[in-house]
């Protein structure tokens, strides 16, 4: 998502683009990843003041405020986040805790601009919305109800633009999430992940400012957003890409615990018995209406920005290697082919299998092969053969124009092969133990900026188990 935060790769990941945007754009190709480390670092450094201010903001003392400081920084949660620095959950803290203090202020543009960055990074900027509406709710449900529209337009008009602009391709029906298999998951892991939601201790003591009033209160004002954070590391934990599913990640839920500290934060400095229980004063200010009217036009503009490449579903994987390697080697591939180049995939040349060849070839991985040609074809390092009666090779193009395909396969004995490019037939041949060259001529009309999936069918591949060994891809220039 840094070398082209343009370009869509998978959801729901793919949508959060933010600090991959920022990284991109800021840090020069060789200090992408060590960059995420030090975004990570600098985000939660940045957290620490932002709690601090928060807290503050609420009423809290300074001694209250830096120990609870020091307690989220001491919770499972932050150390878990170090685990994997391409997560976007220290940058999103910041974002949220920057979210809760401009509702705290109650200034609109604050709010708005808060919730939209937040909603470039993580989707809990949702749970925000019951907080901003209880806010206001002391006007009249009304004037609550404009009010929570409008700070939420920004934010709900990039989120559905992006899906509108980004939606990857269908590849057939799914399978119904199995949500009560999912429920199931999360009950029977309840003594896995059970210590994690005491949050290092911090959750205990937000247990025992309860039982003042003022603690009450403000969980009463705050529950609907605490529940859905609450309930955020559980569900997914239980999903695998392809929904709800019985697979529980146990990893996942002291990672996602972290949006949860600054809420418990809130509630354990209640035990300080100086607590003021009172707002600091607020001194917002209203943006001049030019600035306002160019942020409109921005907000407005922006999503054009975005690449309409149009991705193959990545979402039923959680295999990073394989996305990673998609992405990038089906961008090189369109970009040679609009540069009038050949491209050939030769199986003996393309051989990456995960664990065993070194990282730095992952631009071998047979990215190319999408389905019917085994489990993991994409690692594979021995022949590329059939599996199934319907398979699919991906054939990445940015600008539309014709194609020639040439593919050369054999089999253990005859079978025909049918193949199909936007679901309409491109050709045929008999496939037998000989080698045998067959061209795809492709019209501009059956392709699309993107990854083309160009299918094959063999009625009798189990048992003939057509070989692919050589594709060849040429962008036909017009007049030739």
């Amino acid at each position: 998502m840094a070398e082209e935060p343009g370009v869509f790769t998978v959801e729901p990941w793919g949508y959060r683009i933010l600090l991959p945007a920022l990284i991109g754009a800021l840090a020069p190709p060789r200090l992408v990843v060590p960059a995420f480390d030090w975004a990570a670092q600098a985000a939660l450094a940045l957290s620490c003041g932002l709690l601090l201010i928060y807290l503050r903001r609420l009423g809290a003392t300074f001694r209250a405020s830096l120990l609870a400081v020091i307690a989220m920084m001491a919770t499972p949660s932050v150390r878990a986040v170090f685990e994997n620095p391409f997560l976007v959950e220290p940058f999103a803290l910041a974002l949220l805790l920057l979210a809760l203090i401009s509702i705290e202020r109650g200034t609109p543009w604050a709010i708005a601009l808060s919730l939209l960055l937040l909603s470039l990074s993580k989707e809990i900027w949702l749970a925000l919305l019951p907080l901003v509406f209880l806010k206001q709710l002391p006007e009249g449900v009304k004037q609550a109800s404009a009010w929570t529209a409008q700070v939420a337009a920004p934010a709900a008009w990039f989120g559905l633009a992006m899906r509108f602009l980004w939606a990857p391709q269908p590849e057939g029906p799914r399978a119904p999430a199995d949500y009560l298999g999912a429920v199931a998951s999360i009950l029977a892991g309840i003594p896995v992940f059970a210590f994690d939601l005491l949050l290092g201790g911090l959750a205990v003591a937000a247990v025992l400012a309860l039982t003042r009033p003022d603690a009450r209160e403000y969980l009463k004002q705050h529950a609907l957003t605490l529940l859905p954070l609450l309930a955020l590391p559980l569900f997914a934990a239980a999903y695998t890409g392809e929904g709800a599913a019985t697979s529980f990640f146990r990893a996942d839920v002291p990672r996602l615990l972290i949006y949860v500290l600054p809420f418990a934060a809130a509630l354990a400095v209640r035990l300080d018995p100086a607590h003021a229980g009172t707002l600091m004063p607020s001194r917002a200010g209203k943006l001049p209406r030019p600035v306002v009217v160019v942020c409109v036009i921005v907000l407005a503009l922006a999503p054009l920005l975005l690449d309409r490449y149009s991705r193959v579903d990545l979402s039923t994987s959680r295999d990073g290697p394989y996305v990673l390697g998609f992405v990038r080697e089906t961008l090189k591939t369109a970009r040679k082919l609009d540069r009038g180049e050949t491209v050939v995939f030769d199986p003996a040349d393309r051989k990456f299998a995960w664990g065993v060849s070194p990282p730095n070839e992952l631009s071998k991985l047979r990215f190319f092969l999408r389905r019917g040609f085994g489990p993991l074809a994409h690692y594979g390092i021995h022949d590329i053969r059939m599996r199934e009666t319907r398979a699919a090779l991906i054939v990445p193009v940015l600008t539309p124009r014709r194609v020639r395909v040439t593919v050369t396969m054999d089999a253990r004995e005859s079978a025909w092969v049918t193949f199909l490019a936007g679901g309409r037939k491109v050709g045929e041949a008999l496939i037998g133990p000989q080698a045998v060259a067959v061209t795809l001529d492709i019209a501009s009309d059956r392709l699309f900026r993107g990854d083309n999936p160009i299918e094959l069918q063999c009625e009798k591949a189990v048992a003939a188990a057509p070989r692919l060994l050589r594709l060849e891809l040429t962008a036909v220039r017009p007049g030739e």
